[in-house]
């Protein structure tokens, strides 16, 4: 950990460093001075795949999710950690649409990532076809809701312990077939697995954890439904495949028994299975 906290204070103060370095930049938006950290792998060649990684509720993206970095590496892939701005409740948060958020936070953040998107994929040559999307909590909310406003713009979209906001579903739903994976611990008690649909617990209502999976699965029209569990190591983690959409399409659900509110890497390699379900769906 100090060694990446090293790398990423040399990069940003202008010095290289041997691994691939992260670098702050900035982007014009909306009005808005946004900014957003690079982690890209030396040697990395034209027309590489970014993904995008989003942060939770109250976080940074400085340095988010170190656990990608070598994985960048492995598979050749540019990463893009966006920043938030800050909501009505004095928090770093992505507009998903929070109770607090709706009627008072005017920033569109999916139309943000999306000319972010346009503006490293003309500044760094990165392919068109192969940019991917990820966030946890807050963050993953961000990914349902990129998945029914904009799923074209992704080879796919992996949500970590997110949900889908029921007051989105008032203005979006789900028209477009899209690769999708959600990682959710049953024991969660900030993103609930069983939901809450009245807003008991002030984060506004939201469906049931499986429910949300399925509205994706339901868009991509899969027939298949393979179960996996993976080997033990802490909590059980059951891998759910669903497949045989007429569109090409899957979603992947990672359910994890008893896990809370975070990367279950005591569990399983979880960065890796968003590397690997990324990879397999990067196109020509």
């Amino acid at each position: 950990m100090k060694k990446l906290v090293l790398i990423a204070l040399a990069a940003l103060i202008g010095f290289s460093a041997n691994a691939a370095s992260l670098k702050a930049e900035t982007i014009q938006d909306q009005g808005l001075t946004r900014t957003y950290y690079m982690y890209i792998p030396d040697n990395l060649p034209a027309g590489a795949p970014l993904m995008f990684v989003l942060h939770g509720y109250g976080g940074s993206a400085n340095g988010y999710l170190t656990g990608y970095y070598k994985l960048a590496e492995e598979f050749g892939f540019a990463l893009c950690y966006p920043q938030s701005t800050v909501d009505p409740d004095g928090k770093n948060g992505w507009n998903v649409s929070y109770p607090w958020q709706i009627g008072t936070m005017k920033v569109d953040d999916c139309q943000f990532i999306l000319n972010l998107k346009a503006a490293l994929i003309q500044k760094y040559g990165f392919s068109s076809k192969n940019v991917f999307f990820t966030g946890n909590s807050n963050g993953g909310e961000m990914c349902y809701q990129m998945a029914m406003r904009f799923p074209n713009e992704f080879a796919a979209i992996a949500s970590m312990y997110g949900l889908i906001v029921m007051e989105l579903l008032k203005h979006y739903d789900f028209t477009v077939p899209v690769n999708f994976l959600e990682l959710h611990g049953t024991g969660d008690t900030t993103s609930r697995w069983v939901g809450d649909p009245t807003n008991k617990y002030g984060w506004g209502a939201y469906m049931a954890v499986p429910l949300a999976v399925g509205c994706v699965v339901a868009v991509n029209k899969c027939t298949v439904e393979e179960t996996e569990v993976l080997p033990i190591i802490k909590n059980k983690v059951t891998k759910h495949s669903y497949k045989g959409s007429p569109y090409g399409k899957e979603v992947i659900f990672y359910e994890i028994q008893n896990g809370g509110h975070g990367m279950p890497t005591d569990s399983f390699d979880c960065y890796r299975a968003v590397f690997e379900f990324f990879n397999s769906h990067k196109q020509n």
